[in-house]
């Protein structure tokens, strides 16, 4: 007896297979009001814009892009979330730059050094795709600190899925953040 390998059965293998990568998928969104620190000069501000209606950013500071001299301080946010799987995580941050010289924040992921995210859009909300983590199941702590003023911060994502585009605002995962 010939067994034949039907498109149907090929349909339902791919569908299978497509749903379990789909399932286990983690998406981890923070909005950026959901620190559990925040040091001057980051700053919280409300915007209708904003996907919680409210960011945390580099306030500018006059003379803004006379010189790049470095931030004038330490200020940032602290975020701390859970990770149910360990894995592969891309960060991506909904970001609102102000110019060229106001277009990035350092990141620090738990004690791992610290990497900045950048690009070159200015004057709109918009993802920018940062770096990749090896996170452990369990506890995490980022931190977004000052690197520009002029930076604004709306929310960021970690994915396990690094093939994954964010094009609007994400909803926020409660479940993963810890307060």
């Amino acid at each position: 007896m010939r067994r034949y390998i039907t498109p149907l059965l090929i349909a339902a293998l791919v569908v299978t297979l497509i749903t379990m990568a789909w399932a286990a998928t983690v998406k981890i969104v923070i909005e950026g009001e959901d620190y559990v620190s925040i040091k001057p000069s980051m700053a919280k501000a409300t915007s209708e814009q904003a996907s919680g209606k409210a960011y945390v950013h580099v306030p500018i500071r006059r003379p803004h892009a006379v010189t790049e001299t470095g931030p004038a301080d330490t200020g940032n946010c602290v975020y701390k979330f859970k990770v149910p799987a360990a894995g592969t995580y891309q960060l991506w941050a909904l970001v609102n730059y102000f110019d060229g010289c106001g277009n990035s924040f350092f990141t620090i992921m738990d004690t791992m050094p610290s990497t900045y995210i950048t690009d070159g859009t200015y004057g709109r909300w918009h993802w920018v795709k940062g770096a990749k983590y090896t996170l452990t199941a369990g506890q995490h702590t980022i931190r977004f600190q000052y690197r520009e003023d002029g930076a604004k911060l709306d929310q960021f994502m970690l994915i396990n899925n690094t093939r994954y585009v964010p094009t609007r605002a994400e909803v926020r995962t409660p479940a993963y953040i810890i307060k």
